[in-house]
């Protein structure tokens, strides 16, 4: 109990964030590629919250027609 009275309370160490919008290169090529795949399904740039609705139903309608197929 010691050792987390310590961890809470004690000032030893100071917590340093780094925030930063710049991209390496490699996620660079990441977003675009992305940003591509969700233009080819239809998803609007900038709409994560519909974008991801719209994911789901495509999830969805993709496993409805798994479950048909593997009915026949």
């Amino acid at each position: 109990m010691k050792w987390l009275m310590k961890k809470l309370f004690s000032k030893e160490e100071t917590l340093r964030v780094y925030i930063t919008d710049k991209r390496t290169p490699e996620q660079e090529e990441m977003f675009q590629e992305q940003k591509s795949i969700q233009t080819l399904l239809g998803f609007d740039h900038g709409d994560s919250h519909q974008n991801w609705l719209r994911m789901h139903q495509i999830l969805l309608d993709y496993e409805k027609r798994l479950k048909v197929l593997e009915g026949k």
